[in-house]
């Protein structure tokens, strides 16, 4: 499996002052190995030594924003051939600057990425998982007044691509605190620390896994091996319970097998949480 990581400084190294860095320095305050496209490389070939090669290509830049994602994308969906595309920007468009004025305003943000999901859309197989803009802290918020209100416009128009198919999301507001910010940030108000970082490819392997072992699992029943197909979707299930394709052949494998009290425990997270109507038709919910 290849992932791709297109994003900005956020998915790199970081000194502890980017602005009066000297190479003497002996500690950054994110090192290389601490970055979450490291860390998630490193976690997959340990887990899935011995079944698949995982191969993760960190392609992030410092100041980037999603209109330099859109120039190269095409390149970056054709040539490279992602089986996943992690897509980690946004904080450069929207950060407030002189005058309130924005890199990329949330208008052409909005256009921008509509047109990366349609080229996306070119490469049925690839999967797009979107990781949110994290809030900035209190302080900064109380500084650029409205910052995070605007992060959070800039992440609802993410949101309305996410189908839990083809494209994912990692909601970032949902962990990082304001008030409590540097649980997660580093001083500078923007760039994840190693804990940050750390939670970042937590929620990114769930997503992965899930990809991987249902892949696995059309693999599998395809050479009829169902007892190992009903073990990948289950484990794709575990992982990450909203990829609605996975839930759908789990459900099947579940009616299949006849395994009754399961199926009641995904009807019951499925009547909650999932609205696709294809699914509940199969639930008879």
């Amino acid at each position: 499996m290849r992932i791709l990581v297109l994003g900005d400084s956020l998915g790199l190294p970081r000194p502890h002052r980017i602005n009066n860095y000297s190479p003497s320095e002996t500690e950054l305050a994110v090192s290389y190995n601490q970055t979450y496209p490291s860390i998630i490389q490193k976690m997959l070939m340990e887990e899935f030594y011995d079944e698949n090669y995982f191969e993760v290509i960190n392609r992030s830049r410092r100041f980037c924003n999603i209109k330099d994602i859109l120039r190269e994308f095409g390149d970056f969906l054709f040539f490279y051939q992602p089986d996943v595309i992690i897509l980690q920007i946004g904080i450069v468009d929207c950060w407030f600057r002189e005058k309130r004025a924005q890199i990329v305003n949330l208008k052409e943000f909005e256009q921008t990425f509509n047109k990366i999901i349609e080229m996306l859309k070119l490469r049925p197989n690839c999967k797009l998982i979107i990781v949110g803009i994290s809030p900035t802290s209190e302080k900064m918020d109380n500084r650029y007044v409205g910052q995070n209100q605007e992060i959070k416009k800039y992440n609802d128009s993410y949101k309305a691509h996410v189908d839990n198919n083809k494209v994912f999301y990692i909601d970032i507001e949902s962990f990082v605190d304001p008030k409590f910010a540097y649980k997660y940030l580093l001083p500078d108000d923007q760039h994840l620390n190693i804990d940050g970082n750390k939670l970042v490819a937590q929620e990114l392997l769930k997503i992965i896994r899930s990809i991987f072992y249902c892949k696995k699992g059309c693999i599998n029943y395809e050479k009829t091996n169902l007892e190992e197909a009903y073990s990948d979707f289950k484990n794709a299930f575990i992982e990450y319970p909203y990829f609605e394709d996975n839930i759908f052949n789990f459900v099947q494998m579940l009616m299949e097998f006849g395994q009754n009290e399961e199926l009641e425990i995904v009807k019951t997270f499925c009547k909650v949480n999932i609205r696709n109507q294809e699914i509940r038709d199969l639930l008879l919910i």
